[in-house]
């Protein structure tokens, strides 16, 4: 196996990062007075208050152009050292004092000034419950061959599974943190999610093996970034580098598909976010990016949880469900950690579906934070193969839940359909999985547009030039109202389709959607519901659980401290209250 090292200009300019920073969000203040005032997000003029004056803060400059000599210049001038330029958005991250952001954000030059928010990294019978070896029998073979496959996350152990025969495709390791020789995950995140898109199995193939865990799309090639520390942990400004080389270096490894299992709390717009708008440029780069929809579902009701850049209309987000240790669907539950939409501040209808997140088995990355610390959900040899001689010796896999697994599921089925289709662009493929995937009897704030089903995916058909999803308001009425799909997306993907109100009758469960006119009043007072946007003729969410939590429909950022659901009820998302 041979671990590729990109040592290209842009690299280098990435300078060491510090210590890992801790987030503890305060309560939203008044804006700070000044023009620049309005240029800083909420996150950077809490920090501000927080901070000392020579404080440093990392922060995230998205800038009107390119930014010149003369810009830099002042802002060197101001304390200010850059630690990296960046091409999927605008602008740069650097770090500046405290004292001297809100006179930097009067820049001519700057738009927009966010802060460098940490981010956190959120299979036998899954493979089936997917319908993952259906699809592989009516597909004639797909197994991703050919297709590049972008893992933004803690690095690739050296695993059996990912070891290929000479004149095949190996695994390429780029790194953003950290410069070994080879491969390397000291976390044992990044190699788990790895080998649900890729494992090929063979460390439980042999005689001995009554068990064979297996990626979706074993032929693919993954294309390893790693951009979080060995504690799992790292900067939004090291994923926003992470997304510049997989756009940077698309054509050259046929990059078609980029996993982000990880995330951060939503704290702004998906418009003026750094991160969602680097997945933005990748998704109009050719690449479709799918993203975990977070682990925080059992926070207050769970709905408004999604995390960035989960929140991103045009990335696939993916909740997970709990297959039950089951072949049979019948049985799966949401997953009780999974985040719920709608995303807070836009309220963008997510997930877009579910896939399998619990309790999944893939690649063990021996002596890793996770295998060395939670070495109980290491697999004994006993445990997939019968071999007396080695039973009670560890195995070469590993259990984890979470969205962060089922993320690498729908990826592995977007490999599958570019393989098969490789002129598709990535808002067909997004459309097709929705379209194809099984319905419930779950809102769209949990489910979205329900279970991956990898053999109907292959089959679906309809084309779509984009494929934002959709988003969402509470009216005055007190019921919510949603976009059309079949108007912004095209009559292929009408909503009866994509959330299973209507045409396919066979999967039409969904029940909270009363798919019954918007009243006129309605139209009349929100200008066709997005001021003159796509307005669903037929679109009402009835929901009481949602509408209650008014803070989600009060525009308001996340004022939780973390994204591992670790937080109470009392983070300050729910406060009981209906909008009139």
């Amino acid at each position: 196996m041979s671990a590729i090292r990109d040592s290209g200009h842009w690299l280098r300019r990435s300078l060491a990062a510090g210590a890992i920073l801790l987030v503890l969000l305060l309560s939203a203040p008044a804006a700070l007075s000044g023009q620049g005032g309005s240029k800083l997000s909420r996150e950077v003029q809490d920090k501000i208050r927080a901070a000392g004056a020579d404080d440093l803060l990392r922060v995230i400059i998205q800038t009107t152009g390119e930014p010149t000599s003369a810009h830099f210049a002042r802002l060197h001038g101001r304390g200010g050292a850059v630690k990296v330029r960046h091409e999927a958005i605008r602008g740069y991250s650097a770090s500046v004092p405290a004292s001297q952001l809100e006179a930097l954000a009067d820049d001519p030059e700057v738009a927009h000034i966010s802060y460098d928010s940490p981010v956190k990294a959120h299979l036998d019978i899954a493979y089936k419950a997917v319908k993952a070896d259906l699809a592989f029998i009516n597909s004639g073979g797909l197994n991703g061959k050919g297709v590049g496959v972008a893992v933004i996350d803690t690095g690739v152990a050296s695993h059996p599974d990912l070891q290929r025969a000479k004149g095949n495709a190996q695994v390429v390791e780029v790194e953003v943190v950290g410069h070994e020789n080879g491969l390397a995950d000291y976390f044992g995140h990044g190699t788990h999610v790895a080998g649900i898109i890729n494992g090929s199995g063979a460390a439980s193939s042999d005689k001995f093996s009554f068990r064979t865990f297996q990626g979706l799309a074993p032929g693919a090639q993954i294309i390893s970034i790693r951009a979080l520390y060995p504690d799992g942990t790292g900067y939004s400004s090291d994923i926003l580098s992470a997304i510049d080389w997989a756009i940077q270096y698309r054509t050259a490894y046929n990059i078609r598909v980029l996993n982000l299992s990880l995330g951060h709390p939503v704290f702004e717009s998906y418009r003026t976010d750094p991160m969602c708008q680097a997945v933005r440029k990748a998704y109009d780069s050719g690449i479709l990016v799918v993203v975990a929809a977070g682990n925080d579902g059992r926070i207050g009701s769970g709905f408004g949880t999604i995390t960035s850049p989960g929140n991103e209309p045009t990335a696939l987000t993916v909740g997970a469900m709990d297959d039950g240790n089951t072949v049979t669907t019948t049985d799966d539950v949401l997953a009780a950690y999974s985040s719920k939409g709608p995303s807070l501040v836009d309220y963008v209808v997510k997930p877009d579906l579910v896939a399998p997140g619990t309790a999944i088995v893939s690649l063990r990355a021996a002596g890793s934070w996770l295998d060395t610390n939670y070495h109980a959900l290491t697999l004994s040899t006993s445990d997939y193969k019968n071999d007396p001689r080695n039973a009670t010796r560890d195995g070469d896999y590993y259990e984890l839940s979470g969205t962060s697994m089922a993320t690498p599921m729908a990826s592995a089925a977007a490999a599958l359909m570019f393989e098969k289709e490789p002129s598709l662009n990535p808002a067909t493929v997004k459309a097709r999985l929705m379209k194809s995937a099984v319905k419930d009897d779950r809102l769209v704030f949990e489910t979205g547009a329900g279970y991956l089903d990898v053999d109907a995916a292959l089959q679906a058909s309809g084309h779509t030039e984009d494929a934002p999803s959709p988003k969402s308001m509470l009216a005055s009425d007190g019921y919510i109202y949603i976009e059309d799909t079949g108007l912004i997306w095209g009559i292929n993907f009408t909503m009866g389709v994509i959330w299973g109100t209507g045409g396919h009758s066979s999967k039409a469960k969904c029940v909270g959607i009363d798919m019954t006119d918007v009243p006129d009043a309605i139209t009349a007072t929100y200008g066709g519901i997005w001021n003159g946007g796509k307005a669903a003729p037929r679109s009402i969410v009835d929901n009481d659980m949602i509408t209650a939590s008014g803070l989600i429909w009060a525009g308001d950022r996340c004022l939780l401290d973390s994204s591992t659901g670790t937080v109470d009820i009392l983070g300050g998302i729910w406060n009981g209250g209906k909008r009139p």
